[in-house]
């Protein structure tokens, strides 16, 4: 049965006014009967009707009556701990310079602090917590809509087929099942599962170009893929590389430093009468060798062996390039001492 024309044209109304209130709109009896085409006092009838809504509040101006739609009636107010994470979670912005995503992060804070019933101690919360970025995703700068379309893959369970640089300079297309966004080292990383069913970190930087293909997959149960399993063994963002006890044997002067810091969840810490000992067991990458040379002469390699023998290797390059430019007329090397010294002056700045 097709619906009268005068109880369609209500139904309408009533909807627009909904709509309003929801978008944050105020109306009174006159500026509700010019949006809707109404006399004053349908409008009337209109705003008695919409105070009946969950949500909906009156204030009085004189005479006049406003109805606005009041969130907070309806949703509690954030309690205190979620406003101040939500302060912790929007320091992140400085990461997304260059994106919509950075004054999203900042409305979504405002949004939340804006009804806590404290909104007075959130003054100048931009400046309250604070991240300290290193260098950050320089790749968004000027490819921010890449990003938006990762995204969307990663939302919508879209496949992508990505133009990637690998680390040695190799490039090639690629068609990937995007599974999360990470954020390892102030860099996003995109962890995709390749058409062989393997997982791989995808440096955003290097993705010169991605299409969102109109294939869908099934988002894997979390049985199957759980970042917090995925990378628990790793001390950087690389998952191919094999898992090993790790025994790292620091000078004493590092004992304090060791002990009030957390390199890796796995770590264990102990003062020995030979310095001190940092067990783990993590995946030896890059990133840990590299870990491993910042200490200088301070650190020694007890385990694995093979790791040992690495970073020994290195070491000894990195003396004969030193070696070499001191042969050229370069200036001197610094000696092992002051190696150290400018480590634990590093350390020592709030590290």
């Amino acid at each position: 049965m097709t619906p009268e024309p005068h109880r369609s044209a209500s139904v309408d109304r009533h909807f627009l006014l909904v709509e309003d209130l929801l978008r944050g709109r105020e109306h009174d009896r006159h500026s509700l009967a010019a949006r809707l085409g109404i006399k004053p006092p349908m409008a009337d009838r209109l705003l008695n009707a919409a105070l009946r809504l969950p949500g909906v509040a009156e204030r009085r101006e004189g005479r006049r009556r406003i109805i606005r739609m009041d969130v907070a009636l309806i949703a509690p107010a954030p309690s205190y701990p979620t406003a101040v994470a939500a302060c912790f979670g929007s320091s992140l912005w400085p990461l997304f310079e260059g994106t919509g995503y950075k004054e999203g992060i900042r409305d979504a804070l405002r949004d939340v602090v804006g009804r806590t019933r404290r909104r007075a101690v959130f003054r100048d919360i931009d400046r309250k917590f604070w991240f300290l970025r290193r260098g950050g995703e320089v790749a968004l700068l000027d490819r921010s809509s890449l990003l938006d379309d990762v995204i969307e893959a990663v939302l919508h369970h879209r496949v992508l087929s990505i133009e990637y640089t690998r680390f040695r300079g190799a490039s090639g297309r690629l068609r990937i099942e995007p599974l999360s966004i990470a954020v390892h080292d102030h860099q996003l990383y995109v962890v995709g599962r390749g058409e062989g069913g393997e997982l791989h970190p995808y440096r955003f930087a290097r993705i010169g170009a991605a299409d969102v293909l109109d294939d869908a997959f099934e988002y894997p149960a979390r049985s199957d893929y759980d970042p917090a399993q995925v990378f628990r063994e790793s001390f950087g963002i690389f998952l191919d590389l094999p898992v090993e006890d790790v025994e790292i044997r620091l000078t004493r002067s590092w004992a304090t430093y060791a002990q009030s810091h957390r390199w890796h969840d796995s770590q264990r810490v102990e003062i020995a009468a030979d310095g001190v000992r940092v067990r783990m067991r993590v995946r030896v990458c890059p990133e840990l060798e590299a870990w491993i040379l910042g200490f200088g002469e301070e650190a020694e390699v007890i385990s694995p062996k093979g790791l040992r023998a690495k970073i020994a290797k290195r070491v000894a390059d990195a003396a004969a390039v030193y070696g070499e430019a001191r042969g050229r007329g370069g200036r001197p090397a610094l000696s092992k001492a002051g190696m150290g010294r400018t480590q634990r002056a590093t350390a020592g700045k709030g590290r």
